[in-house]
């Protein structure tokens, strides 16, 4: 006989049969395949998960945008105008309400000041002695007292006429109605003075009205005056007289008109004071928003490490620096997990079509039973990658609002049928622990696949006979009454440092039997989450685990109160009570049949 050749290891031609005895086992196929998808695991993994290569697009949305356009109206500035435009406004509404009721009463304080004039004109005129008898029995009389008594105020000007002619006037007053001209006055001056004298001693006699008194605007002199005329006549005296009372209202109208002026100015500088305070103060206010535009401008999908500065308060500005915050924090969160999530992803499906590579790689394709055999091992690996994209198409529809559908679900039906479901999974000792006869809100349909999941669970980590229980609970929680669904085994227990991460995807506890995708718990987890509720673990290393989903009895949109009498765990709701029948009682445990 002649010996075999050395042949170097790889696909085989239809020329070069391979004998049969040479022929790799299944096992050694398999486990060369997965050195191999180690191998280039590692090598992925010096480079490290999170450091991808980075694309074109991302080298275009790290550099800075340059601004293009005309510049627009900041926040600050557009806050600073709206402020000063209603400064502004409010101020002149002000001052024109305000001076405009002060012209006002200054019209009626110089009227009421005239009337007051022309009533202790008539108390002197009207006065009598003891003995009844009027006291002023001539014009000229009347009129010398009224002159003498009369204490005109400032702006005033008293002048007592008899028969159309200048008689008295008092010896203090501000300014003379009718002046005469100074002695030192040029002959030009003095005619002037006396011209416009006669001119204004003319219009009080057009104005007169014989045995009335009447109040008549007049300019003399550059003077804008209110003129009080009224007629003077005394029983037994032909004589005619008039007491003529002036005020200047033109020199009062004059003052208002300087306040008016005086308060503009002030308004001005309240104003530019108030912008300027204005913009110190807006732009401490708004340096968050400033930051927040640069920071909006630096933050790139390979740089979320940027952080606002929160300023001191808690005002809404500071409110939206941390919420700005808070969403780099879950957008970079997000971001990470993305980037594991898919690192894993891509372990997990390499590893399957490195082996199914390898194998089709070696197979003898003139040789029957190695086709059958390399056959056999490509369909169980896409089988596992067809679990792991389910699994992953199942998670990524937990994340929709529709993923999970409340409705009115009567537990104790849910439990029996999701006990006869699980209880065909694997040789084990399946026991209908207890049950609740109460209405929740829940999806029967995902909340029955989180159980079948859990039972799964349990039968991958556990030795057959063990026992499985199931069990269903009503309990009074801290917001109301709660729904406990659990599943214990005897299996081998999760350690507690591991208890946290085997709800992380793509992780197994070890002791596993058989194959799993480590996508389960985290589905189980979604379920949960989805019902605003939770999964609690408990378990201990070689005693077994107990998986409870947890979730409120009624939605958050609809509460109900548990009735009254009604104890956790009871599973009394004030509708229903829960009484377990005789014969279910003394029902030995269920077991798997066959």
């Amino acid at each position: 006989m002649v010996a075999d050749e050395t042949r170097p290891r790889g696909p085989r031609t239809d020329a070069e049969p391979r004998p049969r005895a040479e022929r790799r086992s299944q096992a050694e196929r398999r486990s060369r395949a997965e050195r191999r998808a180690r191998s280039e695991r590692g090598s992925r993994a010096e480079r490290g998960p999170h450091s991808p290569r980075r694309s074109r697009t991302e080298h275009r949305t790290s550099r800075p945008r340059t601004r293009r356009g005309p510049r627009r109206w900041t926040v600050r500035t557009r806050v600073l105008s709206t402020l000063l435009a209603f400064i502004a406004g409010g101020l002149a509404v002000t001052g024109v309400l305000t001076f405009a009721a002060q012209f006002r009463a200054l019209d009626q304080r110089v009227e009421a000041e005239l009337w007051q004039e022309h009533s202790e004109l008539s108390l002197i005129a009207n006065s009598t002695d003891a003995d009844g008898r009027t006291i002023h029995t001539t014009v000229d009389s009347v009129l010398v007292n009224a002159t003498d008594s009369a204490a005109p105020s400032d702006h005033e000007s008293v002048i007592a006429l008899i028969d159309g002619e200048p008689r008295y006037q008092p010896r203090q007053q501000d300014f003379a109605l009718l002046p005469e001209p100074p002695e030192d006055a040029s002959h030009a001056d003095a005619a002037a003075v006396t011209a416009e004298s006669e001119m204004v001693l003319a219009e009080i006699l057009d104005a007169q009205v014989p045995d009335r008194t009447v109040i008549v605007p007049m300019e003399a002199h550059g003077r804008d005056l209110r003129v009080l005329i009224a007629s003077v006549s005394v029983a037994g005296d032909e004589q005619q007289g008039m007491f003529v009372v002036a005020n200047d209202i033109g020199a009062q109208r004059r003052e208002l008109w300087q306040s008016v002026a005086l308060f503009s100015g002030m308004s001005v500088l309240v104003l530019l004071l108030a912008g300027w305070v204005g913009y110190v103060v807006t732009g401490r206010l708004l340096r968050p928003l400033v930051d927040l535009r640069g920071a909006t401008e630096q933050v790139t999908v390979t740089d979320l490490e940027h952080r606002v500065q929160v300023p001191d308060g808690g005002d809404d500005i500071s409110a939206l620096a941390q919420n700005f915050n808070r969403m780099l924090e879950r957008i970079q969160e997000g971001f990470a997990e993305q980037r594991r999530f898919m690192s894993d992803v891509g372990h997990e499906l390499r590893t399957p079509l490195t082996i199914v590579r390898g194998t089709l790689e070696t197979t003898d394709v003139q040789d029957p039973d190695d086709v059958v055999e390399s056959h056999q091992i490509a369909m169980e690996e896409l089988d596992r990658m067809g679990r792991v994209v389910g699994d992953l198409s199942e998670l990524a529809a937990s994340s929709r609002p529709d993923y999970v559908t409340l409705r009115p679900v009567d537990l104790a039906s849910f439990t029996r049928s999701a006990f006869a479901r699980i209880e065909h999974i694997g040789e084990r000792e399946w026991i209908l622990e207890r049950t609740a006869d109460v209405v929740a809100e829940a999806d029967e349909q995902r909340l029955t696949q989180a159980v079948v999941q859990l039972a799964a669970n349990a039968v991958r980590y556990s030795d057959e006979g063990t026992r499985i229980w199931l069990g269903v609970d009503q309990v009074l929680g801290p917001e109301g009454p709660e729904i406990h669904v659990s599943v214990r085994d005897e299996g081998v227990g999760i350690a507690e440092e591991d208890q946290q991460r085997v709800f992380e995807r793509f992780t197994r506890a070890e002791g596993a039997r058989g194959a799993g995708s480590g996508l389960g718990l985290p589905i189980v987890q979604a379920i949960a989450e989805g019902h605003a509720g939770a999964v609690r673990l408990l378990s201990r290393l070689g005693r077994g685990s107990t998986f409870t989903i947890v979730f409120p009895q009624f939605s958050a949109e609809a509460p109900r109160a548990v009735g009254e009498g009604a104890e956790p765990g009871s599973g009394h709701t004030g509708t229903r009570a829960t009484h377990r029948p005789d014969d279910e009682m003394d029902e030995p445990p269920r077991r798997e049949q066959g």
